[in-house]
């Protein structure tokens, strides 16, 4: 159902994540939908979404110098975890969440893409202490499903299956088509995957 490897990204890749990514240079746009106008978050694109609805056969163009980064820790990953090659990347970026002053438990369950794919996450901090936690629900979209997110007024048709702490340098994989989302946290405090 799922995998987490504790300190999957090397001492490199450190070095990147502590020497550029949590540093106050970083460039961070601000999206103000993620499943809805409830969660807004920053965010750095470095593969970008297919917008066109290509699905599995779209090929992502880089926005980023790190896409030179992030490939070779998604084929590690890949090969070493799931024993295949990585054959596509169909996105890729680093968001940053702040939590949320709002009374819901946790964003909206949804899913990414509607074909098959697995999510990686790699958590770059480990600075919440509270929440914050990656949630996998019981939910698994389906062919002919036309639900892609379940919203705040359907948190009674979810059940949470499983939460995984955030850990820096931690890797998370699961099915792409597994309704998943975070738990809310403080929002003095970010979480960056």
């Amino acid at each position: 159902l799922f995998h987490e490897k504790e300190n999957f990204l090397t001492e490199e890749e450190l070095q990147v994540v502590d020497n550029y990514i949590l540093t106050a240079d970083f460039p961070w746009y601000y999206q103000q939908h993620a499943t809805s106008d409830l969660f807004p978050f920053h965010s750095h694109v470095i593969f970008a979404r297919d917008a066109d609805g290509g699905g599995d056969q779209y090929e992502p163009v880089s926005n980023s110098a790190l896409s030179s980064w992030v490939t070779p820790i998604v084929k590690r990953y890949s090969e070493q975890y799931l024993n295949k090659p990585a054959t596509s990347i169909f996105r890729a970026c680093i968001n940053s969440t702040h939590g949320w002053n709002l009374p819901y438990p946790f964003i909206e369950p949804h899913v990414d893409h509607k074909f098959d794919h697995m999510n990686l996450l790699i958590y770059l901090n480990d600075d919440v202490k509270e929440g914050g936690e990656t949630l996998l629900f019981d939910k698994y979209l389906c062919e002919g499903m036309e639900k892609y997110n379940y919203t705040v007024d359907d948190y009674d048709q979810v059940q949470i299956m499983h939460s995984i702490k955030p850990q820096k340098g931690k890797a998370l994989c699961f099915d792409g088509k597994l309704f998943h989302g975070v738990n809310n946290f403080k929002s003095d405090t970010r979480r960056i995957v």
